[in-house]
């Protein structure tokens, strides 16, 4: 395979299921599915934080639309942060020659979600 290939990621990984059972091996595929569960996370825990907001400020007018505002934004943060740190961690896998299997792909995803919701909300206290 050469590395021309390895890079192209499979989509139909999206539409068949096979982000739920097998194995990826090509760079492509490693950061398909670490990039793919960051997202969920992250725009799930978004839309969630914009219910509460919109559960608060009730009076608003605005408030029936904040829930999707803040699921666009936790998907483009989810596209972006789980992109860059897919990059890396599928060139350690491709690297080593290692397997990512499909449920340490949702591992990853999910734990890079928890860490940037970490950071999100002890900004004001660590102050890095």
């Amino acid at each position: 395979m050469s590395f021309r290939d390895s890079t192209r990621p499979d989509t139909r990984a999206l539409t068949d299921g096979s982000l739920f059972h097998g194995y990826f091996h090509n760079y492509g595929n490693i950061w398909l599915a670490i990039t793919f569960w960051c997202t969920v996370a992250l725009t799930i825990s978004y839309i969630i934080s914009g219910f509460v907001a919109s559960f608060i400020l009730k009076k608003s007018k605005i408030s029936p639309f904040i829930p999707i505002f803040t699921g666009m934004y936790g998907m483009a943060v989810g596209i972006c942060y789980g992109g860059l740190s897919a990059l890396i961690l599928s060139a350690i896998y491709v690297s080593g020659s290692f397997l990512l299997s499909w449920y340490q792909g949702i591992i990853c995803g999910f734990s890079l979600a928890l860490i940037h919701l970490i950071f999100a909300f002890t900004q004001k206290t660590l102050q890095i």
